[in-house]
């Protein structure tokens, strides 16, 4: 992405992180109470209520209007292969699901949001551009807890890590591709 966004392409866009944010929150917090290891239950716990958080602020920015999509319509899954992240990120052990969230689905998911800054729009997107700062922050707040949780536990760089990335890779990372306005592909988020 090298220039700005129309509002409808702006609109699907946070619309996908929505998605993304909605379905870690979810895919985390179950896997949370199912964790061996108390420090990772906790940790988990945590940044799935995180996810949950950035979830609403980006629904906070969503344009509202009539004759715009609804904040529903625009919350669908960028890729398949972003719901086989997410499934093979919490199917392992959990300092498996600590590697693949920590070395992969994160740093993915940062670059997404900083990709964006780069083409917003001086004009139309400081409000994005706000919105975005904030999800970085918060990010980077739980990326260095779970560090920390990752270096008392000994995580080791493994097969779920390598897992998520090249699922992600094949589905053009976290958010997906910039769609055409109207065009719309994967499945709707339940809110």
């Amino acid at each position: 992405m090298t220039r700005p966004l129309t509002l409808l392409e702006s609109a699907d866009l946070l619309g996908r992180y929505r998605y993304v944010e909605l379905a870690a929150f979810v895919a985390l917090g179950k896997r949370a109470a199912h964790c061996s290891e108390p420090t990772a239950a906790a940790y988990l716990a945590g940044a799935s209520l995180a996810h949950g958080w950035r979830a609403h602020l980006v629904e906070e920015r969503l344009p509202v209007s009539v004759g715009l999509p609804t904040a529903a319509d625009c919350t669908r899954s960028p890729s398949p292969e972003l719901d086989s992240a997410l499934v093979a990120l919490t199917g392992g052990e959990d300092v498996e699901v600590l590697d693949g969230l920590l070395g992969a689905l994160y740093p993915a998911m940062a670059a997404g949001y900083v990709e964006r800054i780069a083409a917003a729009s001086a004009a139309a997107d400081p409000p994005i551009v706000r919105l975005l700062g904030r999800l970085l922050a918060d990010l980077d707040a739980v990326r260095r807890e779970g560090a920390g949780v990752a270096a008392l536990l000994a995580v080791p760089t493994g097969a779920t890590r390598h897992a998520v990335e090249e699922l992600l890779g094949r589905g053009a990372g976290p958010f997906g591709t910039l769609r055409e306005p109207g065009q719309r592909t994967g499945a709707r988020a339940s809110t």
